[in-house]
């Protein structure tokens, strides 16, 4: 009989600890833009009652807030509530930690736990944040090996392991590149400013390899980092002053990713930059001229010098091919110290992987051609000019 009582007494305990759990998952803090202190049962009062109609409020409301922060939200139950949710679902802990911001001694708990048994949530993302943080880093933990078998993280979270927030660690770094190894170059293009600015704190060489395999792995992606590092190797705009940091690492760097072009997808890097050097260069021409009707006939007469080939896009718009160029558009603004102006160009919108064909295509069948028109000559393809409901037109403000 002592026996049933003990066990009735533990199995009421335990479900007893699971209804404060559920309780406190149903009225925990959740910060949203619109409701920065609302809890789950404040949102469920205003579904069911929006206007706040006096015959339809429920006994025990103004009860709310006063038994959430009396019972539920104490430091205690929230610890024994973080230990219990790790008990029956790990994964379940680590959210329950992101809803309780504000308690650093459940955020201790949770990262003691998540360093005691580390394999039961290395497939969560979110809990990377409690085992690879800066002072694990910075003691280099034992536990810090299991970084390299967690599962892949946002692009953003595994480049922040590339800068002043945490401390620079192989193992770490390590991950972090394999994690934006696993992401299409398409991808990474969003976060180039960010690739090249983490060889700030690359003292191991890691994202500067990544940055080489980018490279190879597309052309186009290489275009955009070219640009990128040339517009940090400098800290002044005259490019005098080079950045001791990262200059020279950047230096090397570009000439690398030249080197590794080849055959066609040399052929669409060099007609790319000479592209846009030209569209570039016309603020250099037209800076002489004084404001006004001068500098306004000086700027078309550069624009028609510009000399579209096929396959080439503006940098700003790497998803788009550009088609025409309007040369009655060129329209200089109003600026001192430089001469940008504005111009419009029709593109074709086909994605950054199908440019990317079509440029490498291009190129090809150039060359192609250029080999075959000593001994056969023929005429040149025109490019096929898409619909009118795939071409676009693009102002683009000149970056000089």
């Amino acid at each position: 009989m002592t026996t049933m009582t003990v066990s009735d007494d533990a199995i009421r305990s335990f479900y007893m600890r699971k209804r404060e759990l559920l309780l406190l998952l149903l009225v925990i803090l959740i910060f949203t833009l619109s409701y920065p202190k609302a809890t789950e049962i404040e949102r469920l009062l205003v579904w069911y009652n929006p206007q706040g109609v006096a015959e339809l409020s429920l006994e025990g409301e103004s009860d709310v807030e006063v038994w959430l922060r009396k019972e539920l939200l104490r430091e205690k139950n929230s610890v024994h509530c973080v230990q219990l949710a790790w008990q029956l679902c790990p994964a379940a802990a680590i959210f329950l930690q992101r809803r309780l911001r504000g308690s650093d001694s459940v955020r201790e708990e949770v990262s003691r736990l998540v360093r005691q048994s580390p394999i039961l949530v290395s497939h969560v993302p979110a809990a990377l944040q409690y085992l690879a943080n800066p002072s694990n880093i910075e003691a280099d933990i034992p536990e810090l090996s299991y970084v390299l078998s967690w599962t892949p993280v946002a692009p953003v979270t595994a480049i922040s392991f590339f800068s002043r927030m945490y401390p620079q660690h192989p193992l770490t770094h390590q991950y972090a590149v394999r994690v934006l190894d696993t992401y299409a170059p398409e991808t990474l293009l969003f976060y180039v400013p960010q690739l090249v600015q983490g060889t700030r704190y690359d003292k191991l060489g890691y994202m500067s390899e990544f940055i080489l395999s980018c490279a190879h792995r597309s052309p186009l992606l290489a275009h955009q980092l070219l640009w990128n590092m040339k517009t940090n190797i400098y800290r002044d705009e005259e490019g005098r002053e080079k950045d001791i940091d990262i200059g020279s690492q950047l230096e090397w760097l570009s000439e690398e990713i030249t080197k590794c072009f080849s055959g066609p997808a040399l052929e669409f890097y060099k007609r790319e930059f000479e592209f846009f050097d030209q569209i570039t260069s016309v603020s250099g021409e037209i800076r002489p001229y004084p404001k006004g009707p001068e500098r306004k006939k000086a700027c078309l007469e550069a624009l028609k010098k510009i000399k579209l080939q096929p396959g080439c896009y503006l940098p700003s718009n790497p998803d788009a091919i550009v088609l025409e160029i309007d040369y009655n558009s060129g329209t200089p603004m109003q600026s001192a110290a430089k001469a940008p102006y504005l111009a419009r160009f029709k593109v074709s919108r086909c994605g950054i992987t199908q440019l990317e064909k079509r440029a490498i295509q291009a190129a090809s069948e150039i060359a192609n051609n250029s080999v075959t028109s000593t001994t056969n000559p023929k005429p040149t393809a025109e490019t096929a000019v898409p619909s009118r409901k795939d071409s676009h037109i693009f102002s683009l403000r000149s970056p000089l």
